[in-house]
């Protein structure tokens, strides 16, 4: 064997013959062609060349491409290859990506010369790929969005959103309240809530390890704002990503939800009369209202109570001629219809409108004089 290198003339990165790359696959002594990486996670590798016996070689860097910035290249050193007496020159890079160096791809060059013919040349190239990190939305434990959401006021909106790396690179993802730019935040008493992390089986990088993130958007709507549709939003960031990296990368979830007119969930500690004296009615009219409740005195937190009947308003309807024939009041219909306009104290109405009563049961001279002195027929 040595007798035959003796004679090689030409310049090699020790991959020309079987028993150099049975060699090097045991002792590491060149890098491999393609290479993947994660952020913080070091890449070391060796370039070795040979000429042959007695015959002297240096590598170089070559100046384009260059090297990645922050990579360490270092001297040249001296190693006996296989069971042989003769010397191979190596060299040794050391790599370990920044956060702004994620989803990058490096092409470094290496050019083996023989000083006294510098036309004796070989040239070994690799390439470095940093890994991007992708945020994506876990659909299957992330709330659906494919349709709208309705509740009543007080009622809980708690939507599940779970984040992860999309590239199988585990690294860790941000998710925050609205669009990238700012807008579609959740409404007024709304809340994005961190829950937990699912670590990564195993740390590669010094900004991986998390295979799943968990929040949860939580908003129990107020009176006052419904009946309407409110559309709100999160976006998920990697937790390296930095200006425009952040919007290139960032990916959005929106969600639908319409506060229904005339519901009501009772929160924790709260019962029927709580709701009843909140929309100035009674008891017994709530309790009429639902009747799948059997006992009034035991309702469970969160149930959602059906407030009253509703009305389409017909063309020539009044709010008063509402109030008289259904047997409220001018002001508990104001009460339970936020989206009414009141001008010069005058509620506008129009045909079609749907209107949420609140009729009451125990009528008394008070509610008598308030309804206008009249003792109604109750219409549902």
């Amino acid at each position: 064997v040595g007798g035959a290198q003796a004679q090689q003339l030409n310049v090699t990165f020790m991959n020309e013959t079987a028993e150099m790359r049975a060699w090097c696959a045991s002792t590491h002594c060149l890098g491999a062609p393609h290479n993947s990486i994660v952020v913080g996670q070091n890449l070391t590798f060796r370039v070795t060349a040979y000429l042959g016996v007695n015959r002297n070689v240096t590598i170089g860097v070559l100046s384009d491409p260059g090297l990645p910035n922050d990579a360490f290249v270092s001297g040249e050193q001296r190693v006996i290859w296989s069971n042989t007496s003769d010397p191979a020159v190596f060299r040794q890079v050391s790599f370990t990506p920044s956060p702004a160096q994620a989803g990058l791809v490096y092409r470094v060059c290496f050019k083996a010369t023989e000083p006294a013919n510098q036309n004796n040349t070989a040239t070994h190239c690799i390439t470095i790929t940093v890994a991007a990190p992708h945020p994506l939305f876990d659909l299957n434990h992330t709330a659906d969005n494919s349709h709208p959401i309705e509740v009543g006021v007080g009622c809980p909106v708690r939507l599940p959103i779970v984040v992860r790396d999309g590239g199988g690179s585990n690294y860790c993802m941000v998710v925050r309240n609205g669009r990238y730019d700012g807008t579609m935040q959740v409404p007024p008493m709304g809340e994005l809530l961190f829950v937990s992390d699912s670590p990564a089986a195993s740390i590669i990088g010094s900004h991986d390890g998390c295979m799943m993130r968990t929040y949860e958007l939580v908003w129990y709507p107020t009176k006052g704002q419904e009946p309407h549709d409110y559309e709100y939003c999160v976006h998920a960031v990697d937790a390296l990503c930095d200006g425009m990296a952040c919007e290139l990368r960032a990916v959005e979830m929106c969600y639908r939800v319409r506060v229904a007119k005339c519901k009501y969930c009772l929160s924790t500690g709260e019962t029927i009369m709580h709701a009843a004296a909140r929309y100035h009615t009674d008891w017994l009219q709530l309790w009429g209202a639902n009747t799948h409740i059997l006992n009034p005195d035991d309702i469970p937190a969160w149930s959602e109570l059906v407030l009253g009947p509703t009305y389409t308003v017909q063309t020539g309807d009044t709010l008063q001629g509402i109030s008289t024939r259904f047997g409220t009041t001018l002001g508990a219909i104001l009460e339970a219809n936020a989206d009414i306009e009141v001008h010069d104290n005058t509620g506008i109405i129009a045909p079609g409108d749907r209107l949420c009563l609140l009729p009451y049961v125990c009528w008394d001279e008070s509610f008598s004089s308030a309804a206008g002195g009249h003792t109604p027929r109750i219409e549902f």
